[in-house]
Parts: structure tokens; sequence; C-alpha cells
């Protein structure tokens, strides 16, 4: 099967559709309650920060006449090519302000989605194993829950040393790079959609307790399938009220993504589906 974008946006629709199953509900309510205080606690951050923002904003896109009747010829002329050259240069201006407010929004989202991850992981862990079972008929390996529960923890320390890892020489790069005003923000696309895509295409693997890399050679069979999940889930984490109930709409729509089009023969639980060709569906 063909890698597609258009797969694995929908991934994210299947696990809002999956979560209407009357089984899955009782694993949804703590992980919504749980988003539902954090967004209301980093919203009121974001919007006291929202001020300074629209102050930049307005220092970069408003343009105002240069008074020259009180300045000497060689002032006047300095005076009249800057303000020449900036209303030349406007258009960069505006690219520079799109580019700020979707990196403010991008913050956001981002940060609400790791704040939210760390809490909530046994509980998506949880969601994961009843989707899987609710797709397949088989559940993973069962655990001791206080086990599962700092396994899980333990997981997402370790997803989050790799997004910061990575994420810090990303922005370096994107940091010299950034005159070119379309290849930071190329980069970041990239490297926000494939974090989205490895934390929760991992909770279904995590709960078969395969190792970190081996999550990663999974989503590599279909880089575009991968971003095109993970991009559609951070541009819904991006949308206040949306990102509310992104959360176990992912965590679902990782893991049929993983059951029905990712996993192959030899994968674990690869064997819960007898007769069916994971590969062709």
């Amino acid at each position: 099967m063909t890698s597609n974008p258009a797969h694995g946006a929908h991934a994210l629709v299947r696990g809002a559709q999956l979560l209407t199953q009357r089984e899955l509900r009782p694993f949804i309510i703590v992980p919504l309650l749980i988003n539902l205080v954090l967004f209301i606690a980093l919203t009121a951050l974001m919007l006291s920060q929202l001020s300074g923002l629209v102050d930049y904003l307005r220092s970069l896109l408003t343009h105002t006449p240069v008074d020259t009747e009180s300045m000497s010829w060689w002032r006047a002329w300095m005076a009249t090519a800057a303000a020449w050259a900036a209303m030349v240069f406007q258009w960069l201006a505006w690219l520079i302000a799109i580019a700020v407010v979707l990196m403010f929004l991008f913050i956001y989202g981002y940060a609400f989605g790791i704040i939210t991850n760390i809490i909530a992981a046994p509980f998506n862990g949880l969601l994961a194993e009843k989707v899987e079972e609710l797709l397949t008929g088989r559940a993973p390996p069962s655990e001791p829950l206080h086990r599962m529960v700092w396994r899980t923890l333990g997981r997402e320390l370790r997803k989050l040393g790799y997004f910061l890892g990575w994420g810090i020489l990303i922005f370096i790069v994107a940091l010299l790079t950034s005159w070119t005003v379309f290849l930071p923000a190329a980069l970041g696309a990239l490297w926000g959609a494939w974090c989205m895509a490895i934390q929760y295409v991992d909770y279904p693997l995590d709960n078969h307790q395969r190792p970190f890399q081996e999550v990663k050679s999974v989503l590599m069979r279909r880089k575009l399938t991968t971003l095109g999940f993970g991009g559609t889930v951070m541009l819904a984490k991006m949308v206040p009220v949306l990102n509310i109930f992104v959360m176990p709409a992912a965590v679902a729509g990782g893991t049929a993504l993983w059951v029905e089009r990712l996993r192959k023969e030899g994968d674990p639980g690869a064997d819960a589906l007898p007769g069916r060709d994971l590969e062709k569906r």
C-alpha cells in the first residue's frame, strides 16, 4: 500500500468516530477533564501575553508617514529613502507577522500537548489498549496497574527528551536560516508533525512493551501517511476549544492507524487478526 497523507489525516477522524463506541466512553472522561483544566490555565496565560504580541504586530505593519519639513536636506533625503524602502518591503513585514502568529499558536498547542500527554499518559495507555481490543478482538499483554503507570510516565519522559533534543537542533538551524522565512516554517511544521505522530502511535506499541526505537521504524514505513496524521493532530491542537477533544481522538486514531495501516507480519499483536493481511487494508 502506498504512503498517502490523506490516510494519516483520516486516522484522526477515525479516532473521533471510535470514541463514540460505548466500550470506550469510560476511558475518555478523565483525559477530557485533564484537558479542560489545562485548557483554561494555558488559555488564560496566552491571553495575558496577547497584548504584547498585538503591539509587536502593529509596529511591523503600521507605516507612519515621515515629516521632513523641519529636517535638513540630507536628513530629509535619508528619511524619504527609508520610508520608500519600508513601503517596498511591506510584504516582508506581513510574512513576518503571519509567521509570528503561527509560531505563537504552535507554541501554545505544543505546550498544551506536552503537559497533557505527561499527566494523562496512563489513561491514554488504557484507552489505546481498549481501542486495540475493540479493533482486533485481542488485548495487549496485561500487567499490574502500578507498573503500567510508572512505565508509561517513564516512556513520556523518554519521548520528551527525544523531542527537545532534536527540537533544539532544529531551532538552531531555523535561526541560522531565518532570513529565508519559509525554511524555518517548513522545518517547524515537519518536526511538529513527526513528533505528534510519534506521540500517539507510540501508545499501542508501548502497551506491547516495544522499544522506543521501534516506533520510529514503524512510522518510517509510511512517511507521508505518518506526516499526514501528525500534521492533522498538530493543526487541531492549535485551535482553542477543539484542542480539548483532540488528545483522546488522537490516541484512538494513532492506535487504529497502527493496527490497520502500519502494522505488518512480525510486529507485536500482528496475529490478532487471523487470515487478514494488514498491509493491504
